[in-house]
């Protein structure tokens, strides 16, 4: 496995403790420090109700089975000073040190990162925390609502005529966890070259505002919410074009399901299809003048007053009314077949009897517990599940046995051979690495666009024939429409170089093998079976190339009956059960967010990659990594799927009610669809509440309050009506109470954390001139990522890439770096 030398010793609680987890998947020892009463996660709901038996004895939380599974276990206790200098001891013999503490709590009891910096200069520490370790709101109470609330994402969700609410579950420590994680191996691949380690310091909130996909465009691009957000979330939804009456999801037979007729290009084919279909299998509900029309570009046609809306909708009408009469399996089966932007909204059950995940065996069982399955497959170095998670202290001896000795000093030397020879300084981790980028539209160009942030030289392969999707989606530069123009496509593509290339042309087509030969890494996201076509494919270009890292991504995975599937992260969330969870319990799922797998899979995406890359650096060989965005998705709801398989038990949609914290809430104050987030974990954080608003009983356990959770969220609402969201939070916040504003886009710019941490990196772009983009979520000492330039304009260096190509066959060696 990849990580298999490497040392992590895990100070993480819940905040932080997934990064651990992918780690440890990688193939590293992780080793979790818990005090003697053992970690909090151990108590953290959901829970196994099935009598005792075997190792289940103390491991009942699911929770906890989930998030630590491939881990070991030393009991530390911090108030005994012996205990206290072994683990000091152990963390030197560390490669990486993750926590997740108040910024400021480990220096306290010297294991902060300037305590080690000078003994152990090769250590890579990570710190995760809410707002990250300095600035205004730096020692802020915070948990995952309030830090969901901060970063954007739940102002973006729910019906307009209630409150916002969170995803079903948890989401902001699984986004920094994997964020983390992807960035540590990264920082060991840096230190591998340089022989120094380094601090990274995570932000939750920065990692969620990664999940607003292209709504933090539109402050920047021209100078508003989106449309039907920020003020303007109450008020009916404003659709692309005037008149159009479409939803985000339509019942079936048996459930709902999501179809996106609204996406140029894949959207228009979905709708021309389905006509054809209609007219076979429900010809009642069309008749001549909608089979006459050529729907395949029919937002075009009705924006020139060729097709009314009228029509459309009476198209749309009949389609929602035929799928009422099909099942969600149905259904999804018509999408493989006939390539629909179509998926059923699956739920706990669905996923558990998956006849795509069951064909590539993703469903685990450890402890008799079912766990999802590797993130991705790797071809040299697969993800094995071998451990459960570890009883207390079952790894106690690692605390008092001879420890390896610390390998800083060898690390540079042992660098492989085709690094070594590199005559270019190394300022970011992957300086001098060079990526053929064939991905489009989110999860594929996101990875590379990590590696292109963190130094490496990546050439995106682009059509004229074909747009990439996102240079067609708003929004765009002061509303003006253009391909050059979308600051979706500019953000999602930062430190990239474009080149234009016909497949069909066969003089491209060598270019693009010239490409490949030329590059470390390949990216690719089409469809399975699209890069064999051109000869391509892994198996094709790796004969010559045993050191080449590949990897495909696509919604289902590589292999299946269902790898042909096509869908973007709006389909993937529908898939993956996170729409299911997320909304109401007396109405139909709203789901998260626009396309939420879409900022899931890239961070799973780039820890599988910096890992190859790693076992490249070590081994010279490269690898193939199968990244199934599903598959990546549903670890996100994890320990919901155990709690299904275990004890049977439904997430019925909850709003934002949760099992470890009462009160918890959306609070409507003061201003035009203004509201607070405040979340109650710890009866700390109760007592602190009962000071400050009036009424509430002064002792009150979790279970007593959530017994009457309905009657305090009434009195918290009447104390909330009145304030304004901000003042309210700053005094809450004081006295030790986690609550934050629900931003809009636009406040996330004013924000005095973000702006404290400079995540917001202005760049100048040929055809939009200057504007904003998003930085980065992880801050690292010694070789920070940064934006070079916005994404580029479509064949803006196809001159320059053909220069350094110039005369190279398809069998030369890569050529050099290009200057910068």
């Amino acid at each position: 496995m990849p990580l298999s030398a490497i040392r992590v010793i895990d100070l993480a609680d819940h905040r932080g403790e997934f990064a651990g987890r992918i780690l440890a998947d990688l193939g590293a020892e992780v080793i979790v420090i818990e005090p003697p009463q053992g970690s909090d996660s151990r108590r953290r709901p959901p829970f196994d109700n099935r009598p005792p038996l075997g190792g289940r004895q103390s491991n009942r939380s699911l929770y906890w089975q989930t998030l630590a599974h491939g881990k070991h276990s030393v009991v530390v206790d911090f108030d005994n000073p012996g205990d206290a200098a072994k683990l000091k001891a152990l963390v030197l013999t560390a490669d990486i040190l993750i926590e997740s503490s108040n910024p400021g709590d480990m220096a306290k009891v010297g294991l902060g990162y300037d305590d080690f910096e000078r003994s152990h200069p090769a250590l890579i520490y990570v710190s995760i925390s809410p707002w990250g370790q300095t600035g205004p709101n730096a020692h802020l109470p915070a948990t995952d609502l309030t830090i969901e609330a901060a970063g954007g994402l739940v102002g973006m969700q729910g019906d307009g005529d209630r409150p916002p609410i969170p995803v079903g579950f948890p989401q902001a420590n699984l986004h920094a966890g994997v964020q983390a994680a992807a960035d540590a191996i990264t920082a060991i691949y840096a230190r591998h070259i340089t022989g120094r380690g380094q601090h990274l310091d995570v932000s939750m909130q920065a990692a969620m505002v990664w999940t607003l996909m292209n709504a933090t465009g539109y402050p920047s691009a021209m100078g508003v919410d989106p449309p039907g957000f920020g003020a303007a979330r109450g008020e009916p939804r404003p659709t692309q074009i005037p008149g159009v009456r479409m939803v985000r999801s339509v019942p079936c037979a048996d459930g709902n399901i999501v179809i996106g007729l609204h996406l140029p290009g894949i959207g228009e084919r979905t709708l021309q299809s389905c006509m054809g279909w209609m007219s076979t299998e429900h010809p009642e509900l069309v008749d001549a003048e909608l089979c006459n029309v050529d729907w395949t570009h029919w937002m075009s046609a009705v924006r020139a007053g060729e097709l009314t809306v009228e029509v459309f909708n009476r198209a749309y009408a009949g389609i929602t009314t035929a799928f009422e009469a099909h099942t969600k399996r149905q259904l999804l089966t018509l999408a493989v077949e006939r390539k629909w932007l179509l998926a059923p909204i699956l739920e706990l059950p669905d996923l558990l009897s998956d006849p795509q995940l069951a064909s590539r065996d993703y469903w685990q069982s450890l402890n008799g517990i079912t766990l999802p399955g590797p993130f991705a497959k790797l071809s040299e170095t697969p993800i094995v599940y071998r451990r459960p998670a570890p009883e207390l202290g079952d790894a106690q001896r690692l605390l008092n046995q001879p420890h390896r000795p610390a390998r800083s000093a060898e690390i540079k030397d042992n660098v492989r051979a085709f690094d070594a020879t590199r005559t270019f300084d190394v300022t970011r981790a992957f300086d001098g690495l060079q990526v053929a980028d064939f991905a489009w539209v989110g999860v594929g160009p996101m990875i590379s666009k990590a590696l292109a942030d963190h130094g490496a030289n990546v050439v995106h392969i682009e059509s004229s024939q074909r747009f990439d999707v996102l240079r067609m989606l708003p929004p765009f530069k002061d509303g003006e429409r253009g391909i050059n123009r979308s600051q979706f496509f500019a953000n999602f593509n930062t430190s990239k170089r474009s080149i234009e290339l016909d497949f069909s042309n066969p003089v491209d087509l060598e270019t693009a093998h010239k490409l490949v030969a030329w590059a470390d890494v390949v990216v690719e996201s089409f469809t399975p079976g699209t890069m064999a076509k051109y000869g391509l494919d892994y198996a094709s270009i790796a004969k010559d190339r045993p050191d080449l890292v590949m990897l495909s991504t696509c919604m289902r995975g590589q292999t299946g009956p269902e790898r042909s599937y096509s869908g973007f992260g709006n389909q993937g969330a529908a898939l993956a059960g996170l729409f299911d969870i997320t909304g109401w319990p007396d109405r139909p799922p709203c789901g998260p967010w626009g396309a939420y797998t879409d900022f899931i899979a890239p961070r799973f995406g780039t820890a599988a990659l910096a890992a190859a890359l790693l076992h490249r650096q070590q081994t010279g060989r490269g690898q193939f990594i199968d990244l199934s965005q599903i598959e990546a998705g549903i670890h996100f709801l994890g320990p919901l799927v155990a709690d299904y398989q275990t004890n049977g038990q439904e997430n019925l949609r909850t709003g934002f009610d949760s099992r470890h914290a009462c009160p918890q809430g959306i609070y409507s104050t003061a201003g035009k669809e203004r509201y607070l987030a405040l979340s109650i974990d710890t009866d700390d954080h109760w007592r602190s509440l009962t000071k400050l608003v009036p009424n509430l009983p002064i002792r009150a356990t979790l279970e007593e309050r959530i017994a009457i959770k309905h009657q305090l969220n009434e009195t918290i609402a009447l104390w909330c009506r009145d304030q304004d969201a901000w003042h309210a939070s700053e005094r809450l916040t004081k006295i030790g109470v986690p609550a934050y504003p629900v931003l809009w886009p636009t406040d996330l710019y004013e924000d005095p954390q973000l702006a404290h941490r400079q995540f917001f990196v202005e760049l100048e772009h040929p055809e939009m001139g200057r504007m904003l983009y998003d930085g980065h979520a992880t801050q690292f000492s010694e070789t920070p990522p940064r934006l070079d330039r916005p994404g580029p304009r479509l064949g803006e260096h196809t001159d320059e890439v053909m220069g350094w190509l110039g005369g190279m066959s398809t069998t030369t060696e890569p050529v050099a770096r290009p200057p910068e």
